[in-house]
This record gives C-alpha cells, structure tokens and sequence, in this order.
C-alpha cells in the first residue's frame, strides 16, 4: 500500500497498541486470584467485555470469551479499514482463527465436551458464528457426523475442501488439524506474495517465522511422539526462509538437539538473528518438555514482532499491523495462562515459566 493509503488504519492500530498491558502489569497478576486479575482487566481495554458476563456465569471460560470477543472487534476493525492487497493479507490471518473454531469444535465432539463451555472457546471470526457452530456441534453424535456437517456449512470452500479430503477418526484428529492449520498457511503466503516492496518484505518476516515453528513442532512431535515421517513431510507449512530439504533432512536427525544444531548451522546462512537465537535456545534447551520447547518457539514469534515495530515505527508498511495483531494475541495468550492459572490455583513460578514474555522480562 502507497502512504496514502495507510491514513485510516495506521492512526487506528497506534491507538490500539497504546491499551496492550505492560509486561510489568501482567507481571503484577501472576499468583493473584480471579475476583484481583478480573479488577485489573476493568482498567483496561477488556472493560467493556468484562462487564459483559454475568455475575453467575463468571469464571475462567466466560473470561477466556471476553478475550477472544476483544480480539475478534479489534481485528475486525482493522480490516474494515483496511483495503486492496493488505486487506487480503488480514483476511487471510483471520483464516487461522476460523481454523482453529473448527479444531475447537472438533475436540469438542470427540470428547463429548459440554456444548456451551466448547462455544465459548470459539472466537467469533469467519463466516460462521457461534449459533451456527452450536447448532453443528448439537447435531453431532460423533466426530464423523461433525465433519459431515462442517463439510456441508457456510464455510470457507477451501476448508470444506480440505476437510472432506482428510480422513478422520474418533481416536485421532491430529492429520486433519495438519491439513486445515496448512491450508490456512498456504492462504497466508499467497496473500503475502501479492504484496509489494518493504511490505512483502516484511510479511515475510513476521508470518513466516510463525509458520516456521508449526512446521518445527510438527518435527519435534515426530520424535518425541512416534509421528509417521510420511505424513510429517505431507504437512509442512509453506516456509519464506527454509526449503523442504531443510525439514526432511531435520526429520532424520535422532534428536532435538541435533535438530536445533542442524536448523542452527543453516541459519546462519540466512542472516535472521530471530532464526539464530531461537536454534541456540532449544539447543540448550533440548531436554526440557515438549510444552518448554513450543514456548521458545512462541516467544521468537513475539520478538521478531517487537523487533519489527520498532525498526518500522516511522514508516507507512504492514509491519506495525501484523506486528500489533501478533502482540495482541500474545497477549490474550498471556491473560488465559494467569486466569486459567489463577482458577487452578497453580503454582505462581509455574504460571510466570508459561507465559510468553520478551526474553529480557
């Protein structure tokens, strides 16, 4: 997009960067109870979703909901201010959150979870809303019939598509939640391709690296879990920085550590720091638990947007964009570990290990 173009959106997502929570402040809510993280989120931009509960209906899940109401208004209100190849580009990103109902929903019915808590983890984003997936879901008297009736409902083509092609059964969704999260990816980067100049760019540092730690998790899941190779190499994410070579040749390593060693070696060919430090990490990290490791990967995604923000403040360029809606996210994800953490009454050391903070903090 030229700077012209950038007059709407960028005022609107400055104004939105200015209400996310200081890492201090989440800080500050590690070991508090919920009635204390509930207070603390009325003084912020969650206020008005907050309120929105019912004093009966309070609890972990109802708070988990006002937070992805939030997010879904704000992503919504900068797409509709956005236009032509980055307005794509957003959409696209909302494709993964239409994704991930679709898990949601899934799960639900394959552990005949309670339908109105499985709705309230659905984020109201896609063609889709929640009346629409409660009604799928209340149909539904097995995952089969699930997948019978999202193949048949108002969404995507694409996904419908992807999900009528890939097989699945009562005892394992992982293969076809494989399938959706690289259709919702390969979207992603074709979107990406369109843009132009810093923009392109840009996209591709702060996507792609995103998309570079699901296809990592998938090799990582590999090893520690007895994944299929086959199938492993069947649902790489479309990756900006590493060939299919680099994650098949990963796939033969014997461990993490020779993994992230190998991932390491080659990356230091593509002069990304992000890229550098994150193989370092898990390399030293290589004995800690699956979760430990995902986390890592998480928290280079959050660097490599913070880094992107302050190298491009002063430029009209989706960085600042995609950057924020990462931070926001990241975000969400923080205020669920300290409300989930709070209601379980978890440790506070282990609450604060789970959060995804800058490395500093």
């Amino acid at each position: 997009m030229k700077p012209l173009e950038y007059k709407e959106i960028m005022p609107r997502v400055a104004i939105e960067k200015l209400k996310l929570i200081s890492t201090d402040n989440l800080l500050d809510l590690v070991g508090k109870n919920p009635d204390a993280i509930r207070c603390a989120l009325l003084e912020t931009s969650y206020r008005n979703n907050i309120l929105r509960i019912p004093p009966d209906e309070f609890d972990s899940i109802s708070m988990e909901e006002a937070l992805f109401e939030s997010y879904a208004q704000t992503l919504n209100k900068i797409v509709k201010y956005s236009g032509g190849d980055v307005k794509n580009v957003l959409l696209a990103i909302g494709g993964k959150f239409v994704i991930s109902n679709v898990k949601t929903l899934l799960r639900a019915a394959k552990t005949e979870m309670d339908i109105d808590e499985a709705i309230r983890h659905i984020i109201p984003i896609g063609s889709l809303n929640k009346d629409q997936y409660r009604n799928i879901l209340s149909s539904s008297s097995s995952v089969e019939s699930a997948v019978e009736l999202l193949a048949t409902s108002d969404l995507d083509p694409a996904i419908r598509e992807v999900i009528v092609q890939n097989k699945v059964n009562e005892k394992s969704l992982l293969l076809l939640e494989l399938a959706l999260d690289r259709a919702a990816y390969t979207k992603i980067s074709d979107s990406i391709e369109k843009l132009k100049g810093l923009d392109n760019l840009i996209a591709k540092n702060v996507l792609g690296i995103e998309a570079d730690a699901i296809n990592l998790k998938v090799i990582f899941r590999y090893k520690m879990q007895n994944f299929p190779k086959d199938q492993a190499k069947k649902y790489f994410m479309p990756s900006f920085v590493f060939n299919d070579e680099v994650f098949e040749n990963a796939l033969e390593l014997p461990d993490i550590k020779s993994i992230a060693e190998y991932m390491l070696e080659v990356s230091e060919r593509t002069n990304n720091p992000f890229y550098r430090d994150m193989f370092a990490h898990i390399s030293k990290q290589c004995k800690s638990s699956l979760s430990q490791i995902e986390n890592i990967l998480e928290r280079t995604s959050l660097e490599t947007s913070l880094n992107i923000m302050k190298k491009y403040l002063k430029y009209y360029n989706i960085g600042y964009v995609l950057a924020f809606l990462n931070l926001k996210w990241f975000e969400i994800r923080n205020l669920r570990c300290l409300i989930i953490g709070s209601e379980r009454r978890i440790a506070a050391e282990l609450i604060q290990r789970s959060l995804v903070l800058q490395h500093d903090s």
